[in-house]
């Protein structure tokens, strides 16, 4: 069966209005999970494995889909269900990124204060790079110091949509970053995405539905 996923952003939830609008887009269910960004970052994306994997079976096909801190942790997560990535105004370097909102925060959603620690803002300095070339040139250096240097399988196809008035991110550096790893698409958006139709052909073709009779090389 063919799934998607949603990750909301970093002041959202669950029942997030993005999430509501892709559900009306494609017509059909949406896994939201609800994020914990309180969380340090590898607890994080182990709770949000943990969660998709409840609401997925081995033999689903997954289209991974998030926004901000979501889509920086869609373009993170690795799993041999996903075959596609789509990512709106994705986080590219959340140790920095993410320091004007250390202290207390409070989520869009539903009204709830949190914390974003500066512990948790740090943590984000050891997330991978998940670039597909940092991986071979990182197993090359490997491989020249006498390491294994395995080939690492090649990520989902992923589409990343930048939107061109950005209040928050630079939609330039993101652009620069993603170069030759991602297709990428400037949109006429701030931050905050209001309308999804601009994904719909690339959502809905669906790189999920187009693996026929076979899964792809994702990881």
């Amino acid at each position: 069966m063919d799934r998607f996923v949603y990750i909301h952003g970093f002041n959202s939830g669950a029942e997030s209005r993005s999430g509501r609008l892709l559900e009306q887009l494609l017509q059909q269910p949406v896994i939201r999970p609800q994020c914990d960004y309180s969380l340090p970052f590898a607890q994080c994306l182990d709770d949000m494995r943990r969660q998709i994997s409840r609401q997925v079976s081995p033999s689903d096909r997954v289209c991974l889909m998030g926004s901000s801190l979501g889509g920086f942790y869609a373009l993170n997560l690795r799993g041999p269900a996903i075959c596609h990535v789509v990512a709106w105004n994705p986080v590219i370097y959340p140790a920095v990124q993410l320091e004007p909102f250390t202290g207390r925060n409070t989520r869009f959603t539903d009204g709830g204060e949190w914390e974003f620690t500066r512990r948790t803002l740090l943590s984000y300095a050891g997330a991978p790079d998940p670039r597909p070339w940092h991986n071979r040139i990182w197993q090359e250096e490997q491989a020249r110091d006498g390491g294994s240097g395995g080939r690492t399988a090649a990520p989902p196809p992923r589409d990343i949509y930048l939107g061109t008035h950005d209040e928050l991110l630079n939609s330039p550096l993101a652009r620069a970053y993603w170069q030759g790893a991602a297709t990428l698409h400037d949109i006429d958006a701030g931050h905050s995405i209001a309308d999804y139709s601009h994904a719909a052909d690339v959502l809905k073709r669906g790189s999920v539905q187009g693996f026929e009779g076979g899964r792809p090389g994702g990881e």
